[in-house]
């Protein structure tokens, strides 16, 4: 999981590699313990953190990567009918909370938030592809949003939509699927870390 932050990447934009630096289900992954230090002084931004983790990678794993441009399947955020969102006064200030509903439920209270901001800070954590915002909608918004989670169970005991209904038909907005062109990058070689 170090290369997402390392690469700032899903996991469908990484390929090849050997069976062991896949990320899966914890059984059946080899998992590693590196201790690095960062140097003294002010916290790094995150720029330089992903410089720092993408050296140690390349140190303590021999990886080695190469660059592929691949069109992949995105959701794009659209208008459906009418929003159904109320604008903020010009004084609210950016704030959500979101909180759980039982096992497998999610409620995001947002105010002052604009379509980016809901992509960026919540909807993108919870959907399986990225999201563009492609509805013209400029101005902040209050709103509250209800799903629940995938499950591969099928306990849905909240009796909650799933995240693509949810935006439907609370926001009056869709999760169109689509697709675009991505940066993403294929393992040419990698080795497991040796001890100190």
């Amino acid at each position: 999981m170090v290369w997402r932050l390392a690469y700032n990447l899903r996991d469908v934009q990484l390929s090849g590699g050997p069976s062991w630096v896949k990320t899966g289900v914890l059984a059946d992954s080899e998992l590693f313990q590196v201790t690095a230090k960062a140097p003294e002084g002010p916290t790094p931004t995150t720029d330089v953190m992903r410089q720092m983790l993408q050296t140690l990678l390349a140190d303590r794993f021999k990886l080695q990567l190469r660059h592929v441009e691949k069109e992949l399947p995105v959701y794009n955020l659209v208008k459906k009918g009418g929003p159904k969102l109320k604008e903020s006064p010009a004084d609210a200030k950016f704030n959500f909370v979101t909180t759980g509903i039982g096992k497998f439920g999610i409620r995001i209270a947002a105010t002052h938030m604009t379509m980016q901001q809901l992509i960026d800070h919540q909807l993108g954590g919870y959907a399986d592809q990225p999201i563009f915002d492609k509805t013209g909608l400029t101005a902040p918004y209050d709103f509250t949003l209800e799903f629940t989670v995938q499950d591969l169970s099928g306990d849905n005991s909240a009796g909650l939509p799933s995240l693509v209904t949810a935006v439907q038909e609370q926001l009056g907005l869709k999760l169109e699927p689509g697709r675009a062109k991505f940066d993403t990058l294929v393992i040419e070689h990698a080795e497991r870390p040796s001890e100190n």
